[in-house]
């Protein structure tokens, strides 16, 4: 890429990836369906998907365990880019099966590459009302005090997120 561009792409700030994936049921999704609203991303490869409903859950108690009272969409991202492509449908049928938690396969890791998504260990992020990312924590095992750590964390991502907005 010519220094020109790269020096552009750079004063503009980081770009939202946009992407199109379907998700464990096979309902389709789009980056542009989620903008205007932050995003909790629940992200990395088949062991950590493990994790999803556990992450969600906890982020759903330090919010007061509703769904229809979040500042943000909640949504999982399966990297199975490294799994044997006649295995992936074993990892989507071992994903979550409650359809108000969209888990989208990412079946060539791609997606994941654009967010830096580290596919060996669990990935929580927030997109900003824009798409673009906002905070990205790794490897953060799930337990009541790391949970509630990653809580604040986001409510503070997601304040600024509207914030930004406004």
């Amino acid at each position: 890429m010519p220094f020109a561009a790269l020096l552009l792409l750079a004063l503009l700030g980081p770009v939202a990836p946009e992407w199109r994936l379907d998700d464990q049921f096979g309902r389709p999704h789009a980056s542009a369906d989620y903008l205007g609203k932050p995003v909790l991303l629940i992200a990395g490869g088949s062991p950590a998907a493990k994790t999803f409903d556990r992450w969600i859950d906890a982020v759903l108690a330090a919010y007061g365990g509703s769904t229809d009272a979040l500042p943000f969409h909640v949504l999982g991202l399966a990297d199975i880019g490294n799994a044997p492509r006649i295995t992936h449908g074993l990892i989507t049928l071992g994903l979550p099966r409650d359809r108000r938690r969209p888990v989208l396969i990412d079946p060539n890791g791609l997606v994941s590459a654009q967010y830096g998504v580290d596919s060996e260990t669990s990935n929580q992020l927030v997109l900003g009302h824009d798409g673009t990312v906002l905070l990205h924590l790794r490897g953060i095992p799930v337990d009541t005090a790391q949970a509630r750590l990653v809580a604040e964390r986001l409510r503070a991502a997601v304040t600024a997120a509207g914030a930004a907005r406004r």
